[in-house]
């Protein structure tokens, strides 16, 4: 079954291909595989799930360069994007529960003025 994308959803992909190609060849990086229809599998999947797509082109360039990686791609751009929804997922659930904690019962209450105080020194969760 062909994937069905909006007409948003295409121009997006249009835009994070000509995004990818400007941001490597600005840094040096090689960008195979970055044509538009490489990115609609990732536009497809993620399209609502991750804020601002060209933002995280680059962050992801960022890192392929901060790991020695010469080739950025389309799927590199798609893994990503997994550990972005992952990463997300996972902050939504520490403020949960840091909220949960700030108006909870007194104890909750104390331990979350214990996280969220400064440490003072290396040795302060000894306390």
């Amino acid at each position: 079954m062909p994937i069905e994308l909006t007409s948003t959803q295409i121009e997006l992909a249009e835009k994070l291909s000509q995004h990818s190609k400007d941001a490597c060849e600005l840094v040096g990086l090689k960008c195979q595989k970055c044509e538009p229809q490489h990115f609609y599998l990732t536009v497809h999947r993620y399209y609502g799930r991750v804020q601002g797509m060209t933002a995280e082109v680059d962050r992801c360039i960022d890192w392929c360069m901060s790991k020695g990686k010469l080739v950025f791609t389309a799927q590199r751009f798609g893994n990503w994007c997994v550990n972005k929804v992952k990463w997300s997922k996972e902050d939504e659930i520490k403020k949960a529960e840091m909220n949960k904690l700030k108006n909870g019962n007194e104890y909750q209450q104390a331990d979350y003025a214990r996280r969220t105080a400064p440490r003072t020194n290396k040795y302060d969760f000894l306390q």
